[in-house]
C-alpha cells in the first residue's frame, strides 16, 4: 500500500513576483517554488496528498522513477531502480498572481532494504541445511553486493563439488568445478534458494572453499616392452654353365629359371639362414602437479615431415613437426585423503627406418588413455599387451620344386616369428616439497667423476673413481689447494649430520 504524504506548506518569500511591463500591467504567471527531497525505494510507491490541486506534472528520468496523478489532490510516486532525479509539480493557486505555483521534488530512489534482508535470512537457512547434510564439512554463505561468497572447509574434493553442486543455478561435473577448490574461482550463477517465491536477483558463485591434506601428487609411470623374433630361410640359387650351354635357378633372388648357350662354369650358393634378435624398452617417466591441474612430459625429439600443397598450379611446401619419444599427460584429482582419480595417458614411440616413405622416418607408438581410481603408493597396470605373430612362406618351381629334396635347389622356405610383451603400470604418491634445511637427493651425473692423469694417460679411463675428485682445468699447484677446500668443507658438514653435495668454490660435487 502506499504510503500518503503531505506536502509541505510553501514558503512566501521563495515566491517570485513576475515582472512589470512598461503599461504597468504585471506578467500573468508567477513563479513560486521549493526543492525538496524524497525517498523512494524500487519497486515500491508513495502516494502524496497536497492541499491545493496539481495542475500538471513533471520528471526528468522515467527510468528512474516514474509519476502517477491519480487525482488532483493525490499523486503517486513509483521507484523504478536505484538513481536520483528531479521532480515538478505545478498548483493551481487563485491567491497567487498569476493563480500558479511550482513546487520541485529531488528524488532519491535508494537501495531495496528488504531484498537485502530477504537474502540474509534465505542464505542463512541454506547454510544451515548444507552443514547438516554434510557434517564433516563446514561452511558458510555470505552476500556481498551480486556474488554469493562460500567459504568454509570441505571434507574433500568430491563433497566440495557436492556443495557447490547444491548451490549453483546448473550442476557441474568435478573437473569443471575444480579439484582443489582452494583457490577463489567464479562457479557461475547461483540458485535460487525457493524457487516458488519471486526471485532474488542474479547472483554469483565465488568459492573460498578449502580442502584440507596434501594437493600435489606424483605419479609414477613404468613402460616395459619386451620383444624378440626369429627367422630362418633356406634355398638354393645355381648356375650350370658349359661351352654352348648355360642353366641356372635363382629362385632365393629374382624366382626365374632360364637357359643359355655360353661357355661358362658350374655355380652353387645354399642359402640356409636363421637369425635371432631381441628389442628391450623401458621408460619411467615422473611427474608432479597439484589435484585437478593437467600435467605433461616430453622426453625424446622431433623430425621435419614436408607436406606439398598447390593452388591453382602453383605448390609450395610447408613443413610440420613430428614429436617422438616418451610422453606423458595426466590429470590427478584427490577425492579422500589417501585416494586419488587419475586420467593419465603414456605415451611411448620410437623411430622405425623400416617403414620411411621417401626418407620420412615411421613410428613404432606405444599409448594408453585412461581413468583410474587408486590408493596412494599402489601400482596398477593400466595396460598390457602379449603379441605373437608366425608368418611362413615357401616358393618353388613348379613339379621340380616338389620332387624329393626339391624343395631345397628348385624353391625357397621362409619361417618367421615375433613374440611381444609390453605392461604399463602407473603409481600415485602426494608429495610436499623439501624443507629448506634438508639436503639434496643424489642427482643423475653426481657420482661422473673427471679421470686423473693417471688414470687417463697410463689406463685409458674416460671416467674416474667416484672418491676422487679431479680439476684438469686447474693448474697442477692450485689442484692441491682445492682439493683440501673441499674435504674441510665436506667434514663441517658431516660433523653436522646433514651431506651436501659442494662444489669447492665453484661448483664441485661429491
Amino acid at each position: 500500500m502506499p504510503l500518503p504524504l503531505s506536502l509541505p506548506a510553501l514558503n512566501p518569500f521563495q515566491c517570485q513576483p513576475g515582472r512589470r511591463r512598461s503599461s504597468g500591467s504585471e506578467v500573468s504567471s508567477a513563479k513560486c517554488w521549493k526543492r525538496l527531497s524524497l525517498d523512494v525505494e524500487p519497486g515500491h510507491s508513495k502516494l502524496v496528498r497536497t492541499r491545493l490541486p496539481v495542475a500538471r506534472t513533471s520528471i526528468v528520468n522515467q527510468s528512474i522513477a516514474d509519476v502517477l496523478q491519480l487525482n488532483p489532490n493525490e499523486v503517486e510516486i513509483i521507484g523504478v531502480k536505484e538513481g536520483t532525479t528531479d521532480m515538478t509539480f505545478w498548483f493551481t493557486d487563485p491567491e497567487r498572481p498569476g493563480g500558479v505555483q511550482i513546487l520541485r521534488y529531488r528524488v532519491r530512489v535508494g537501495r531495496d532494504a528488504t531484498i537485502d534482508r530477504r537474502r540474509l535470512l534465505e542464505y542463512r537457512e541454506l547454510e544451515a541445511m548444507i552443514n547438516e547434510m554434510f557434517p564433516s564439512s563446514s561452511i558458510e554463505l555470505i552476500a556481498v553486493a551480486d556474488k554469493l561468497i562460500i567459504r568454509g572447509q570441505a571434507r574433500d574434493a568430491e563433497e566440495a563439488a557436492n556443495i557447490l553442486n547444491l548451490l549453483r543455478k546448473n550442476s557441474a561435473t568435478l573437473s569443471q568445478i575444480g579439484a582443489t577448490a582452494n583457490l577463489a574461482v567464479q562457479q557461475g550463477a547461483a540458485a535460487d534458494p525457493h524457487p516458488g517465491s519471486d526471485p532474488l536477483p542474479a547472483t554469483n558463485i565465488i568459492s573460498l572453499l578449502r580442502v584440507p591434506g596434501e594437493q600435489q601428487v606424483l605419479l609414477k609411470v613404468r613402460v616395459a616392452e619386451l620383444s624378440r623374433s626369429a627367422l630362418r630361410e633356406l634355398g638354393l640359387d645355381f648356375q650350370v654353365a658349359t661351352q654352348n650351354f648355360l642353366f641356372s635357378s635363382t629362385l632365393g633372388n629374382a624366382g626365374n629359371l632360364f637357359a643359355l648357350l655360353d661357355n661358362g662354369e658350374i655355380e652353387l650358393l645354399l642359402r640356409a639362414l636363421s637369425t635371432n634378435s631381441y628389442s628391450k624398452v623401458l621408460a619411467e617417466p615422473n611427474l608432479v602437479t597439484l589435484s585437478g591441474r593437467t600435467a605433461s612430459f616430453i622426453a625424446g625429439g622431433q623430425f621435419a615431415v614436408p607436406t606439398v600443397v598447390g593452388v591453382n598450379g602453383a605448390q609450395g611446401t610447408s613443413t610440420s613437426f613430428q614429436g617422438f619419444g616418451t610422453q606423458l599427460r595426466f590429470t590427478p584429482t584427490v577425492l579422500d585423503k589417501d585416494r586419488i582419480r587419475l586420467q593419465v595417458a603414456p605415451t611411448f614411440s620410437s623411430l622405425n627406418n623400416d617403414n620411411a616413405v621417401n626418407g620420412i622416418p615411421g613410428l613404432n607408438t606405444r599409448s594408453v588413455f585412461t581413468t583410474v581410481d587408486m590408493r596412494e603408493g599402489q601400482w596398477l597396470a593400466i595396460a598390457g599387451l602379449v603379441l605373437d605373430q608366425q608368418n611362413g612362406s615357401r616358393q618353388r618351381v613348379p613339379f621340380l620344386g616338389d620332387l624329393p629334396g626339391g624343395h631345397v635347389i628348385f624353391g625357397k622356405n621362409e619361417v618367421k616369428r615375433d613374440e611381444t610383451e609390453l605392461l604399463i603400470l602407473v603409481s600415485p604418491q602426494l608429495v610436499h616439497p623439501l624443507d629448506a634445511d634438508c639436503p639434496p637427493p643424489l642427482l643423475p651425473g653426481m657420482e661422473v667423476k673427471e679421470p686423473t692423469n693417471a688414470a687417463f694417460y697410463l689406463h685409458g679411463l674416460t671416467e674416474g673413481r667416484p672418491d676422487q675428485d679431479h680439476r684438469s682445468t686447474a693448474l697442477p699447484a692450485q689442484r692441491t689447494a682445492v682439493r683440501v677446500g673441499a674435504k674441510q668443507a665436506q667434514h663441517q658438514s658431516r660433523t653436522a649430520s646433514q651431506k651436501y653435495y659442494l662444489a669447492s668454490p665453484h661448483g664441485l660435487s661429491e
